[in-house]
């Protein structure tokens, strides 16, 4: 599941351009045919093909190493489309990665869900 917000705490304008490229991303990927939602579905999807005892949890860090280094690594992996879309400039990634290197962000990742069950 794509969050909507890589900064939940949106506490200025730092925040809000994080905020805004990763909604930019969102606009990229459900160009291109990607599920946002798919991963808070999986519950109902896992009862749809007749598993039973359904759980699911979801793991979301934030802030730390990790998120820092998805960041920088989305971001480059993304910036041309980005840009060639007309959803951000070269300027507005340029100051988010410096912000992420600064460490003025507490990021936060896409949660990674996980559903489970049995067969009845």
């Amino acid at each position: 599941m794509m969050q909507p917000l890589v900064c939940p705490d949106e506490s200025g304008p730092a925040q809000r351009l994080a905020n805004k490229l990763k909604q930019d991303f969102r606009t990229l990927m459900a160009q291109r045919g990607v599920d946002l939602s798919y991963g808070r579905t999986l519950p109902r999807l896992l009862r749809g093909a007749g598993l039973v005892g359904i759980e699911a949890d979801a793991y979301f860090p934030m802030t730390g190493a990790a998120c820092i280094l998805l960041e920088q690594a989305t971001v480059a992996q993304i910036r041309d489309r980005l840009v060639a879309a007309g959803l951000a400039t070269n300027e507005e990634v340029d100051r988010h990665l410096d912000n992420v290197a600064a460490g003025l962000l507490d990021l936060a990742t896409s949660p990674m869900i996980s559903a489970w069950g049995r067969k009845p």
